[in-house]
């Protein structure tokens, strides 16, 4: 935003053409009425992005704390937390990126009450605001520049539409190159076993839709898995115990059938037997 939009926002509070890096982050940094990042002097009011790319947006984050809560190896930046970028060309810059994280692996970790970060993350996401075409190439040309230069190891370009995202990695040489899809699926280097179809990010499931799917069965709902798991066991062996019990009563039913049958031969040999002594009695009182 141009400094004399700023000075029309706040009568008050004439924004200066320039603004020193102390001065920002007492005054600017926490400003009540705007969202403001600071560009080597300069004040940039952060723009907002559109309502669907925003629901995009959440249902990544969604995903990401289903990762987290199962493999803790990162902790999250608040939103809008600055964080200061030394450019190569000696120039410093300020950003509030709209998702970012710290690997537990940085040397920098941020302490529970600070309201900036004074490393650099691992992985920065930006939800895209394509209101104007300064805006787009904000995101998708010079952050993007900035944050390879400082070392983000992975930043993400989220948008509504499928053609406008974009999944970067950074190369041994400090340079981003895409993320490639392994069969639709984009997978983060930053934080191995995490990854997700890009066309969910149009399609957007529930978790409770994601829990048997296996791209996302290691994060997402893994405890319902379990408790699964264990349900189809004990039907397993409550199956196996009715069969068992099925069995026994066939056999019981078999014996007493073979019971029954020899019961009736005996009943039948032993008529027999009294048949033929009557017989011969009769013979011999003749």
């Amino acid at each position: 935003m141009p400094m004399s939009s700023l000075a029309n926002r706040w009568p008050d509070t004439p924004a200066p053409s320039v603004v020193s890096e102390q001065a920002y982050w007492e005054t600017w940094y926490e400003h009540p009425d705007v969202n403001l990042e600071w560009n080597d002097g300069r004040l940039e009011e952060v723009p907002v992005s559109d309502l669907l790319t925003i629901q995009v947006y959440y249902w990544l984050l969604e995903l990401l704390l289903h990762y987290l809560r199962r493999h803790p190896v990162a902790q999250i930046l608040g939103l809008e937390t600055g964080f200061r970028l030394a450019l190569p060309n000696g120039k410093v810059i300020i950003r509030k990126p709209d998702l970012g994280f710290i690997h537990r692996d940085n040397p920098i970790q941020p302490a529970e009450t600070d309201n900036r970060y004074l490393g650099i993350p691992d992985l920065v996401i930006e939800a895209l605001s394509d209101s104007t075409a300064a805006n787009r190439r904000r995101d998708q040309v010079i952050k993007k520049g900035e944050y390879a230069a400082v070392g983000v190891r992975e930043y993400y370009i989220l948008h509504h539409d499928p053609e406008c995202i974009a999944f970067y990695t950074t190369t041994t040489s400090g340079v981003y190159v895409p993320i490639p899809p392994q069969e639709g699926v984009i997978h983060s280097r930053v934080f191995p076993g995490f990854r997700f179809r890009r066309a969910d990010l149009q399609r957007r499931p529930s978790t409770n839709a994601l829990r048997g799917d296996p791209i996302y069965a290691d994060f997402i709902h893994p405890e319902w898995q379990q408790a699964e798991a264990v349900a189809e066991q004990a039907r397993a062996i409550a199956e196996q115990a009715q069969a068992q019990a099925e069995q026994a009563q066939v056999q019981a039913e078999q014996a007493q059938a073979q019971a029954e049958q020899e019961r009736r031969q005996r009943e039948a040999a032993e008529a027999r037997v009294a048949e033929l002594e009557t017989l011969l009695a009769q013979r011999q009182a003749r």
